[in-house]
């Protein structure tokens, strides 16, 4: 890794996860070659809102959110390949339906930071980290008070009183979002939480993708809150206050296992695993792990990459 790593919160979750994770993506910069599902989906769902925010008509940003659908690769099923794509057509569309009249001021789009990290307790900054990330938005309510508006699309229930909504009064990311936009000159208020849920319906029997899709736009026009939810989800003094020293503990414990891993022949060997079915089951690197297979930068195993840029959701448009 580098004298000074960033951390996001894609990386911070990793770390909490399992270490030996964290090394792999983070410290080799070990990626897939192609993106999961999730991975692909979510990001053309964010492209398409962020065009809509700059002031792209809602149809021209379904297009381009939706370009990279228009050849079906070798390893993916046509089939499926059609569904994802009409499934982003019709979320995005009935997202723009939903909240096209909500008169949100759109301050500041895809706002990318890099900021000290600092010690809570005696203010000195880390030689080690720095925070970063990009916030999806920065918007002026209609009550005139800034707040960051976050995107995620979910595929659980989002309804009145789900655990979803309880996770969110402790969630690290728009904490880390919040002190960054009042870094930057923002004085946020409050955070804009906006969460689309993915379908239950799957295609029938004998139907096209597109009469899927067709169907799809039906049944969010039927049901639109099981679909879309936004809500204010405030952030204290205490709470920031608290996820600062959360931060600050977690760097070390970092740099603490950076520092060992440095002295080994074999860095992998001082991350340690956290091997259960919840975290290995949704990892890229399970097959890696669980199977002790060698990983060398100069060589990495076959479906695996190196990155470049460890961080390669920081970089702008056109980079």
């Amino acid at each position: 890794m580098t004298a000074l790593a960033r951390l996001t919160s894609s990386s911070r979750s990793a770390a909490a996860r399992c270490p030996r994770l964290y090394f792999y993506r983070y410290g080799m910069g070990l990626a897939r070659t192609r993106s999961a599902t999730p991975l692909r989906f979510g990001s053309g769902f964010h492209h398409g809102l962020e065009l809509a925010a700059s002031g792209m008509s809602s149809d021209l940003a379904i297009q381009a959110a939706t370009a990279d659908y228009a050849t079906c690769p070798d390893w993916a099923d046509p089939t499926d390949w059609a569904v994802e794509c009409e499934t982003l057509k019709a979320l995005l569309a009935g997202h723009f339906w939903r909240y096209g009249q909500d008169n949100l001021e759109f301050v500041a789009v895809e706002t990318t930071f890099e900021i000290p990290l600092v010690n809570p307790d005696t203010g000195a900054v880390s030689r080690s980290f720095t925070l970063a990330g990009k916030i999806d938005a920065i918007v002026r309510l209609s009550d005139g008070r800034l707040a960051v508006q976050e995107y995620k699309t979910a595929g659980e229930d989002v309804g009145q009183g789900s655990e979803y909504w309880a996770r969110l009064r402790c969630d690290g990311q728009i904490s880390m979002y919040v002190l960054a936009a009042r870094a930057l000159g923002h004085d946020v208020a409050t955070v804009l939480y906006d969460v689309t849920r993915k379908p239950s319906i799957r295609l029938r029997q004998n139907e096209t993708p597109e009469q899927y899709g067709q169907r799809l736009l039906a049944d969010i026009s039927d049901r639109p809150d099981f679909y879309f939810q936004r809500r204010e989800v405030p952030r204290l003094d205490e709470d920031l206050a608290q996820f600062q020293a959360e931060l600050w503990q977690q760097a070390q414990q970092l740099l603490e296992i950076r520092r060992r891993a440095d002295r080994l022949a074999n860095p992998a060997g001082a991350w340690f695993r956290n091997v259960s079915r919840m975290t290995c089951g949704y990892c890229e690197f399970s097959d890696l792990c669980l199977n002790g297979t060698a990983v060398e930068a100069a060589n990495p195993p076959a479906g695996y990459q190196i990155l470049t840029d460890v961080n390669p959701e920081l970089a702008t448009e056109g980079a």
